[in-house]
């Protein structure tokens, strides 16, 4: 793994020595001191930035050599072109660019505060995570192709003489997919290969952004697509088929309900008990009952939450998308012509809607029957002869 590195394009000579003799003195490269290129020419940022792996960018807006009040807005502009880095803008001008700013994607100091400041805003991009989320996907995309090709196509290119470049390249696209598809499934360690992933942290056994795409991908609806009605600012998932979708075959769009769960009569009781708990609570202990209660109605949510109840599925809260029970008993099936009104949130990632379609079959294919007389049944087992195994031999 090569060294965090932060490029620093500054045409004032004493400015550019005192950032790159500050940042070398650091660790804010997570707890260490950044590998720092320093540039005074425009042009050449660019040509780095379109050859080196650079993880964040201390850069200026006017340049005094050629003039231009607008070169720093300019290398944005053309840094977004080629990669994404994380940008602090450092500058006599920041009133030009203070609209620009979006911590901590890009940030803006001005020259008049001291270069703490800008060192705290460097130290702010590395820990956003965005330069280790970046290198990772990147290592990993890399070694996921080495490895491919290597160890599986170069054992096997004479069987595959027959194939044209697209399906070689489709093949290695689906094991990329794939790769990263697993990467998510897999609980207790590194997500990505390459020395960032063997770098990072265990991952946490679940979390919300592994559900989402944000925003989705795309224009057309596809299936697991989260959908918010303009009208009535109520949200719904869509379940049609992607197929129908993608060939324009769906007269009508099935839509199950996605509801804020507090709207959910399960969530509004335990909502309810708890709050007559905290009252009691102000005037002495509650209630056993009141604890009980309580305590059962979370209990009852937790099942929910959990996947427990086939009818409910879970959206967790994460970036705009609030805490969201879907309730498949909730259906509507607006015309094509309909769904224009409705304005895509988010996609689900896999397998979240299979998931979805798959609980949505049970709940409308299901057929009730009675209960077998289990006890009957084995106690009937229990008398049989053989039942009870004889002696072993000594």
């Amino acid at each position: 793994m090569s060294e965090w590195t932060v490029l620093v394009v500054e045409d004032n000579d004493d400015y550019r020595k005192d950032i790159g003799e500050q940042l070398r003195n650091s660790d804010v490269a997570y707890g260490a001191a950044p590998r720092v290129i320093l540039v005074g020419d425009f042009s050449e940022a660019g040509k780095i930035l379109s050859t080196e792996v650079i993880d964040v960018v201390v850069l200026d807006v006017r340049d005094d050599t050629s003039g231009r009040d607008d070169a720093g807005e300019l290398l944005l502009e053309e840094l977004k072109l080629i990669r994404f880095v994380p940008v602090v803008f450092f500058t006599a001008y920041a009133e030009r660019v203070a609209w620009l700013a979006q911590d901590p994607v890009v940030q803006v100091v001005g020259k008049d505060e001291h270069t703490d400041v800008l060192v705290q805003a460097v130290r702010a991009a590395f820990e956003s995570k965005l330069p280790v989320a970046v290198r990772g996907l990147l290592d990993h995309v890399r070694e996921v192709v080495r490895e491919y090709l290597w160890d599986d196509l170069a054992k096997q290119w004479g069987t595959l003489s027959d194939y044209g470049a697209e399906e070689k390249t489709t093949l290695l696209v689906a094991r990329l997919v794939r790769s990263l598809e697993l990467t998510l499934a897999v609980e207790g360690e590194s997500r990505l290969s390459g020395p960032i992933g063997r770098a990072l942290a265990k991952p946490s056994k679940w979390h919300p952004s592994r559900i989402y795409v944000l925003p989705p991908m795309g224009d057309e609806f596809d299936t697991g697509d989260l959908l918010r009605d303009a009208a009535t600012g109520r949200y719904w998932v869509q379940l049609t088929p992607s197929c129908d979708l993608a060939n324009g075959k769906a007269e009508r769009h099935l839509l199950v309900s996605a509801s804020p769960v507090l709207e959910i009569e399960a969530f509004r009781s335990w909502r309810q008990a708890e709050t007559e708990r905290s009252r009691a609570a102000l005037h002495g202990a509650p209630s056993a009952t009141l604890v009980n209660a309580a305590k059962n109605l979370r209990g009852k949510c937790k099942m929910i939450l959990l996947g427990k109840m086939d009818r409910f599925f879970h959206l967790p809260k994460f970036i705009t998308v609030p805490d969201l029970l879907v309730d498949l008993q909730h259906v509507q099936t607006p015309a094509a012509d309909e769904v224009g009104e409705y304005e895509r949130v988010a996609g689900l990632a896999s397998p979240w809607p299979q998931v979805l379609v798959n609980r949505f079959n049970r709940q409308v294919g299901r057929m009730g029957f009675d209960d077998p007389d289990a006890d009957a049944a084995l106690d009937r087992i229990f008398q049989q002869p053989d039942f009870i195994l004889p002696d072993e031999p000594e």
